[in-house]
């Protein structure tokens, strides 16, 4: 199916496009949410995004690195390496 490359107008809705995307793909589906992620005014990294989703998970398919590195890699494309709801433009 592929991840989706369209980009929601709002944020939180946009993350949670993206978490949906990662439940069907590859299965990370603990239900980690963009409302939970964008608490505060500090933008959302890359690194708490990948963080949120794997520490959530009960058990990983296979070592932390490498879907370290695959995670922070999407949220990168998607957003650069940090966003907020006032640096979100699409």
């Amino acid at each position: 199916m592929g991840f989706e490359r369209r980009m929601h107008p709002v944020l939180a809705e946009d993350l949670n496009i993206l978490l949906d995307d990662l439940c069907s793909e590859w299965d990370f589906c603990a239900g980690v949410r963009a409302a939970d992620l964008l608490e505060g005014s500090k933008p959302l990294t890359s690194k708490k995004f990948t963080d949120a989703v794997l520490d959530a998970e009960a058990e990983l398919p296979g070592p932390r690195a490498g879907w370290e590195r695959r995670i922070k890699r999407k949220f990168v494309q998607r957003y650069g390496h940090e966003v907020s709801t006032k640096t979100y433009k699409i």
